[in-house]
């Protein structure tokens, strides 16, 4: 496993993971659609996975900010420590009307950036899915920071009937197994 993870460039083990992550997550679309209806419905007002969201783009940011280079700012660099739980107390508890979809779309527009970073400079012209697919989660992550309500639109267009959840699982099993194929054979 080592040596393969070695021998792949970054963008081929991020195809991989995002394929792999996609196909798995619509397995449970196919096999139980009412459930993931359901579950998706709720996701704007749950609260467990909008505190788990929001801690993983608070630490993310943290990170980001103390591994930059701020110039005449770095003073803020030990102050991140103390900010990022104080910010996380004060976003769960004045901002949680619809937390869940703000906190999905700020980790897409994390996700973004190590995506293109990684296809930047790969030789391969196929690398432009990878950096379409980075925009395409970019823009989504800024429709639902700004306009959450979107994600339900979305969710109940999406899971209407149990034959759409299943085709739309399918069509993105495949869009997933395509990823990993990509990942395993072209980056």
């Amino acid at each position: 496993m080592t040596n393969w993870i070695q021998s792949h460039s970054a963008l081929s083990l991020i195809a991989c993971l995002v394929g792999l992550v996609l196909a798995a997550a619509n397995v449970l679309g196919l096999v139980w659609p009412r459930a993931v209806r359901t579950a998706l419905l709720a996701f704007p007002r749950s609260r467990v996975p909008a505190w788990l969201l929001t801690a993983v783009d608070l630490s993310w940011v943290a990170w980001i900010i103390l591994h930059a280079q701020l110039g005449r700012f770095e003073w803020i660099k030990p102050y991140i420590y103390g900010a990022a739980p104080v910010a996380f107390f004060l976003i769960v508890i004045f901002m949680d009307e619809l937390l869940a979809p703000r906190v999905l779309g700020g980790f897409l527009l994390l996700l973004a950036n190590p995506v293109i970073n990684a296809a930047r400079w790969h030789e391969s012209e196929l690398r432009l899915i990878m950096i379409a697919l980075a925009y395409l989660w970019a823009v989504a992550g800024m429709v639902l920071v700004l306009s959450p309500y979107y994600f339900r639109r979305v969710a109940e267009w999406a899971t209407r009937s149990d034959d759409r959840c299943r085709i739309l699982g399918l069509v993105r099993i495949m869009i997933g197994l395509a990823l990993i194929g990509l990942g395993l054979w072209v980056y």
